[in-house]
């Protein structure tokens, strides 16, 4: 099954936010979060998801701007086989 860059990016993004949102609902404060998807990741550090007409980014904005430590980092897509599978 073939999915557009777009459609795997929007998912990336919805994954990413509710996981946020079950780690603060579950009191994590301090979070390493991983993603195989390069430009979902570079988006996110650069800063400019606040301002994106994507809501899923700018949710994700506003839950890390919440009082915690959220490490973000891409990671090679063969380093995530067991969320892949």
């Amino acid at each position: 099954m073939r999915i557009g860059k777009e459609r795997i990016f929007k998912v990336e993004a919805r994954a990413i936010l509710e996981g946020l949102q079950i780690a603060w609902e579950v009191g994590y404060r301090n979070l390493d979060l991983e993603c195989d998807n390069a430009m979902v990741v570079e988006l996110i550090l650069a800063g400019g998801i606040a301002v994106n007409r994507m809501t899923k980014l700018r949710l994700i904005d506003q839950i890390l701007k919440c009082k915690w430590s959220v490490q973000i980092r891409h990671i090679p897509r063969d380093h995530n086989k067991v969320v892949d599978t």
